[in-house]
């Protein structure tokens, strides 16, 4: 059942942060499936602050007082989920509405709490703001549990977690990237698809990637990098070595496979393969139309 105002996350529920957008409830149709899947709460927060730049040419305007105002948007957001989600039989919603700036009342709701936060990949901004570039990035470079950026949901609204794709370069990022997809295949049957991206022709920096000085091929290293599936039991994943950018390449195979996640870490190695916010993670967050997830540097994996 949809429940009212709590002043904390179920430990590892799945937090969700929405608005009044179209992307917003793309986000919480996604994360309430995803919530499904995994088998665990799903936790709705909506932030909200008195707008700071109102421009009053007539009159005066009347702002709620602030406990009026948390409980007309705790209806509201009630509403909202009742109409995105329907009855979420077997599924244990809660929302809340908190005060502040968006990006910080959800990393303080994240920590040491939330398995995972989704938000959409743009919002109304303003009084209510999920804009790519601001409170996604905030949120993919500080949070302390994976963040999932979604856009677009499949043609028919169905949700699924079948096929993972995961970008690998052999960084300590990039494994928690992988020992994310992992959990999340381990709750779901999900195959994972690892991914290198790589220039054609180009070999490792042994600087930066010692196993190359044995001279193995790139293939040979992304088994390398797989290793902890096998450990895990994870036997059916594939391992593919894409020649291109990163930021395309990954995207390219994630869509041939049909995959249903992308998973990167924020940061990467160099010069072959940049898993960096700036560049591929943030370019798979404004371009995919797979949602993305975006394993920060705090995560513990």
């Amino acid at each position: 059942m949809v429940t009212g105002l709590r002043t904390s996350t179920a430990a590892g529920a799945m937090l969700v942060g929405v608005d009044t957008s179209t992307c917003s409830r793309l986000a919480l149709q996604w994360a309430a499936g995803a919530a499904r899947l995994l088998d665990v709460p799903l936790h709705v927060v909506e932030a909200w602050q008195y707008p700071s730049d109102t421009v009053v040419r007539i009159g005066r305007v009347e702002l709620p007082e602030p406990a009026r105002a948390d409980a007309m948007l705790n209806e509201h957001l009630t509403k909202l989920v009742a109409e995105t989600i329907g009855e979420p039989e077997g599924l244990d919603v809660t929302v809340e509405v908190v005060r502040g700036p968006t990006s910080g009342a959800l990393l303080n709701l994240a920590a040491g709490h939330a398995s995972m936060m989704v938000v959409g990949s743009r919002g109304v901004g303003g009084f209510r703001g999920l804009l790519i570039g601001s409170v996604s990035r905030q949120l993919c470079e500080h949070a302390p549990c994976p963040v999932t950026v979604v856009r677009h949901l499949p043609r028919d609204g169905r949700v699924r977690l079948d096929t993972i794709a995961v970008g690998v370069d052999g960084s300590t990022h990039a494994a928690r990237a992988l020992a994310t997809a992992a959990d999340i295949a381990e709750r779901t049957g999900a195959r994972i698809v690892a991914v290198h991206a790589a220039a054609p022709g180009a070999i490792p920096d042994p600087s930066v990637q010692p196993l190359a000085t044995s001279g193995r091929s790139l293939p040979d290293l992304l088994e390398d990098w797989c290793a902890p599936l096998h450990v895990r039991g994870l036997e059916e994943h594939e391992s593919v070595v894409a020649e291109g950018d990163a930021r395309t390449a990954l995207l390219d195979v994630a869509e041939e496979r049909g995959a249903d996640l992308v998973v990167v870490g924020s940061r990467g190695l160099g010069p072959v393969s940049k898993l960096v916010l700036g560049s591929v993670a943030s370019s798979l967050i404004q371009h995919s139309h797979i949602p993305v997830t975006v394993v920060p540097r705090m995560s513990e994996h």
